[in-house]
């Protein structure tokens, strides 16, 4: 499994590679580079932040659905708490989900055939 990870802090990219250390995880710290990387390979999955340099998490997955041909591959934003029901609506709209670092990390015992 091809996972792409955007997240802007290091310290987060690199506990999700730890985590989904069975898998293939390219990382980006800013949503201009994960946008590109998405742009430029198909991804079994997307997971990225909300508040990202450059280009904004739903920037980024906006762009992926139109332009990209990862438009079609799940994407999941990383919960910052702050979320709204607007918010809810976005995500909605984006085809994406969202999840906590809790609910990622369980991740890893995923068994994908």
């Amino acid at each position: 499994m091809k996972v792409l990870v955007i997240h802007r802090q290091e310290t987060v990219l690199r506990s999700i590679k730890q985590q989904l250390e069975q898998w293939h995880v390219e990382a980006y710290c800013n949503g201009l580079e994960g946008l590109m990387a998405a742009k430029m390979a198909s991804f079994d999955l997307i997971l990225c932040g909300q508040d990202l340099p450059v280009v904004t998490g739903i920037e980024v997955v906006r762009s992926i659905r139109n332009l990209s041909m990862n438009r079609h591959t799940p994407v999941v934003l990383l919960a910052e708490g702050t979320e709204t029901p607007e918010h809810a609506r976005i995500f909605h709209l984006l085809d994406a989900n969202l999840m906590t670092m809790d609910e990622v990390s369980a991740m890893k015992n995923l068994v994908i055939e």
